[in-house]
């Protein structure tokens, strides 16, 4: 490839962070196309593009993503997944005709026993509860999911949540 030209303008270098480094990549020119025209579809830089695609690839790489092998066994992955969130619904539903309530005073009330216990154990108890830990996951994602459909927070996959960039 003899074209060593870049998409982005010398003046981009100069907006950048202080910590941030140039690094160089030499790929087949049908590939730098290729890679082109899917930046193009979805609005980044080739470089901004390229640097997603490997922070992706990392995520998979270090197990922070589940790796798909083929489309069968991604839509059997996603059924799986539709049929874990039917079951906590029904869960949710039942709980909420039954009354049933996450409450501070049963929490406290469930980790108090004969044995004297500091606030900071209790506390730590409480935390450890998979009862709490799955009401405050199901809390925050719903809360992260309203925040991305006001606008307000964004989800990449392979990096995670943020607050939006203001426009």
């Amino acid at each position: 490839m003899t074209d060593t030209s870049t998409d982005d303008s010398d003046s981009t270098w100069d907006r950048l962070d202080d910590e941030t480094a140039k690094a160089q990549l030499y790929p087949h020119e049908e590939h730098k196309e290729k890679w082109r025209q899917e930046a193009e579809e979805v609005g980044q830089s080739l470089s901004r593009y390229l640097y997603d695609l490997i922070q992706e690839a990392r995520a998979y790489r270090e197990g922070d993503l589940p790796v798909i092998t083929s489309k069968d066994e991604r839509v059997e992955e996603l059924q799986n997944r539709i049929q874990e969130l039917e079951e906590e619904l029904d869960e949710a539903r039942q709980q909420q005709q039954g009354g049933s309530k996450l409450t501070v005073s049963d929490l406290v009330e469930k980790e108090l026993s004969g044995q004297y216990k500091t606030i900071d154990e209790i506390l730590d108890d409480v935390k450890a509860s998979d009862k709490v830990t799955q009401h405050l996951r199901r809390r925050i994602e719903d809360q992260l999911y309203s925040l991305t459909e006001e606008g307000e927070a964004e989800f990449q996959r392979g990096h995670g949540w943020r607050l939006a960039e203001g426009e």
